[in-house]
């Protein structure tokens, strides 16, 4: 007699032990004593407080966009200029908006943050980096940011791959046939 012929025996029985329902004790029900009456709540007077409210503090003036466009902040000026630049020479008329959008909306943000003197310190900063990323961003449309910039080469449209741009195993092979 093998050992596994126990050991499955042992795994069938307790298997059979613990898929057997449990027989659960029956509670006992007592009867609940009756409960005692509530004692009677009488509201507290409260007295009446004049209401006041707290002045609002005085809104800060909505940033005014200038007429010309300018922060007042180096870095931020040549930003919207560069930018604005870039929109009208060199984004498709599809993006213009868009583009133009962005930069309203950066230029709002720039002149809240100039009304603020905690804010405004870190001007410079921010307008720096917003400069790298539209350039950055706007690059593929030939937009030069800096000094020697060079616009980025047009890359192939979808569906019109410049001769010999793409190398396949294929042209490789036709090639070395053409050698022999």
């Amino acid at each position: 007699m093998s050992l596994s012929r126990p050991c499955t025996l042992l795994c069938g029985l307790w298997l059979v032990a613990c898929a057997a329902p449990e027989s659960a004790p029956t509670p006992e029900t007592k009867a609940a004593p009756p409960a005692a009456p509530a004692p009677e709540v009488v509201p507290p007077t409260i007295a009446a407080v004049p209401e006041t409210r707290p002045e609002p503090p005085p809104a800060a003036a909505p940033p005014v966009a200038v007429a010309d466009g300018k922060t007042g902040v180096a870095a931020c000026d040549a930003y919207a200029e560069r930018y604005r630049a870039c929109i009208a020479d060199k984004v498709p008329s599809r993006d213009r908006d868009a583009h133009t959008r962005a930069l309203e909306a950066q230029l709002a943000t720039w002149l809240a943050a100039k009304a603020d003197p905690r804010r405004e310190p870190a001007l410079d900063g921010e307008c720096a980096a917003a400069t790298e990323a539209a350039r950055a961003t706007t690059r593929v449309f030939g937009c030069v940011w800096r000094d020697g910039d060079a616009p980025e080469p047009e890359a192939p449209r979808p569906g019109k791959v410049q001769p010999g741009a793409v190398e396949t195993s294929r042209a490789r092979g036709i090639d070395m046939l053409g050698d022999m």
